[in-house]
């Protein structure tokens, strides 16, 4: 009979970007939430590509830096950065290879060794959940699959169990970046998918023997923020609220496009319904992506402004979860939005910018709800959200009877982890 292994004292949290994502930052939450269930007394150990303050912590749980913070951050000229990203992927494989199979510990640079004895310590690795295993068209971007992927092999190398938590995977850009997926995964512990897309997308890979279908563990955020929104944004109590939720994500004119069809459709519907728009800022980070920049744009372009509420401040997870809880419908392009929503029983329209979207409306049997970022116009979202409006009563019954079944699956998601950690070998 095999030996019980002994729960994990120190469990790694990798793959971690930025509490400024909401939804990234509910992912986390509720990771570090099942682990403490589960693994009572161990320590948690955040990695995050993000910077992090000396003594830094996410709800209770000390915040590190990780190998690919430093890829990012250490340098700026992009051929030194190139350069530097190869150094560390290289030297860092070369210490696991040198460890695992003679106990000695190569030279790394400082910042370098702090990483490496982390992992050495550590008993369970968890990469949070997300739909960050994906490439997009791009030199640059060429780089991020070996990035992303390298810290689970040095794991690996390690003999360290891992378990990818609720993910999405895909789409790749070229025969290479699918190779080196394949490689990496199919020596993971459990590969936990949250949709379908994902999963036949593995298994066409050939990774097929420690792959299972979770559920996205955002449907287990709950609200911990008492809000009155209309109050707190002088909306008038008579009106339908619709929350509204847009990002940067198209090219050019393609995302002016976008953000144009967005601002004609809200007008169309506050033309034709007592309505008050309030657009959402799922990602507020002050590098780069922020979704307080695309919405002010969608507002200035509609001529109904007035009847509509740009949120400028920058509430976090569980406040923004607070606001989707009191919205009489929302027009989602953040993936989360759209989730933090429906568990609210919240109608939703879906603009999908990654297959991930798609693959859990069908799951709740909401797909004709959605619709394609790249297929986005004017008179087909407003045709959309009049619907939807119509049909909001029964699109709630729809809701109070699939997904409470639904989030009672995302339980299960922990579950799964502990099983792979006892039988890792």
């Amino acid at each position: 009979m095999k030996n019980k292994r002994q729960p994990p004292k120190q469990i790694i949290i990798s793959h971690v970007y930025s509490s400024d994502n909401k939804g990234d930052a509910a992912l986390t939450s509720v990771l570090i939430q099942d682990l403490v269930r589960t693994f009572k007394g161990a320590k948690i150990t955040i990695l995050k590509f993000e910077s992090v303050k000396e003594g830094a912590v996410f709800e209770g749980v000390p915040e590190k830096p990780s190998f690919m913070y430093y890829v990012v951050n250490k340098y700026h000229h992009p051929l030194t950065k190139l350069m530097y990203a190869l150094y560390m992927i290289g030297v860092t494989l070369l210490w696991a290879l040198c460890f695992r199979y003679t106990g000695k510990r190569l030279y790394v640079p400082r910042h370098l060794r702090e990483i490496t004895n982390v992992y050495e310590q550590a008993d369970l690795i968890v990469p949070v959940g997300g739909g960050y295993i994906r490439s997009r068209a791009g030199l640059v971007n060429r780089f991020n699959i070996p990035l992303l992927l390298h810290p689970l092999l040095f794991g690996y190398l390690l003999r360290k169990p891992t378990v990818l938590y609720a993910q999405s995977v895909g789409p790749f850009q070229n025969k290479f970046e699918q190779r080196l997926v394949t490689f990496v995964l199919k020596r993971m512990a459990l590969v936990l998918l949250r949709e379908d897309t994902s999963l036949a997308l593995l298994k066409s890979l050939g990774v097929t023997d420690n792959i299972k279908r979770a559920i996205d563990s955002g449907f287990l955020l709950k609200g911990t923020h008492a809000l009155d929104i209309r109050k707190a944004y002088q909306i008038p109590a008579d009106t339908l609220l619709i929350g509204v939720t847009v990002r940067a994500w198209l090219s050019g004119s393609r995302q002016r496009d976008y953000e144009k069809a967005v601002a004609e459709a809200l007008d169309t519907v506050i033309k034709t319904v007592a309505a008050h728009v309030i657009f959402i800022p799922q990602v507020t980070a002050t590098k780069g992506d922020d979704d307080r920049l695309v919405s002010i744009r969608v507002h200035q372009l509609m001529h109904h402004s007035a009847a509509a509420t740009v949120v400028q401040d920058t509430p976090d997870h569980h406040q923004i979860k607070a606001m989707y809880d009191q919205l009489d419908i929302l027009l989602g392009t953040r993936f989360h939005s759209v989730i933090f929503s429906l568990t609210s029983h919240v109608p939703v329209v879906a603009i999908e910018y990654e297959h991930k979207t798609s693959g859990i409306m069908r799951d709740l049997q909401l797909e004709k709800w959605v619709i394609k970022i790249e297929d986005v116009t004017a008179s087909h979202l407003s045709a959309l959200l009049l619907k939807l409006i119509r049909e909001q009563a029964s699109y709630r019954m729809d809701l109070r009877r699939r997904v409470p079944p639904y989030v009672r699956q995302a339980h299960e998601t922990v579950n799964l982890l502990a099983k792979a950690y006892q039988n890792f070998d």
